[in-house]
């Protein structure tokens, strides 16, 4: 049987109580579905193909900005054309699905380490 110093173990039970703390902090954690959204914002500059046009001397039309987004049905990534007055509040979205997904694997994390033993 291995002896555990009165230290080690100490700070052993210290680490568990900090990870159970933090477990039950991402599980009360609520995330509303309005508030979340995956993809990215691409903006883009375009031509319109008209040769008198300022876009075919290289000065091109723009900025126009797009959400991409993953398609359920195919896999693919999708994009829709989008308002530049929505941008701000999709890209706090973005960021906090992204938030949301980093808190899910450390919930998953936690719960495998502390099965583990």
């Amino acid at each position: 049987m291995l002896l555990i110093s009165g230290t080690l173990k100490y700070s052993l039970q210290q680490r568990v109580v900090r990870k159970m703390s933090r477990y039950e902090e991402l599980k009360e954690k609520t995330y509303k579905l309005r508030e979340l959204s995956p993809g990215s914002i691409q903006k883009r500059w375009l031509t319109c193909g008209n040769p008198d046009c300022k876009c075919a001397r290289g000065e091109k039309h723009g900025p126009y900005y797009y959400f991409a987004y993953p398609d359920r049905e195919t896999g693919k990534t999708a994009q829709v054309s989008i308002a530049e007055d929505v941008v701000s509040d999709l890209k706090r979205r973005i960021q906090n699905y992204d938030k949301f997904k980093d808190d899910l694997w450390e919930l998953v994390e936690i719960e495998v380490e502390m099965r583990r033993g």
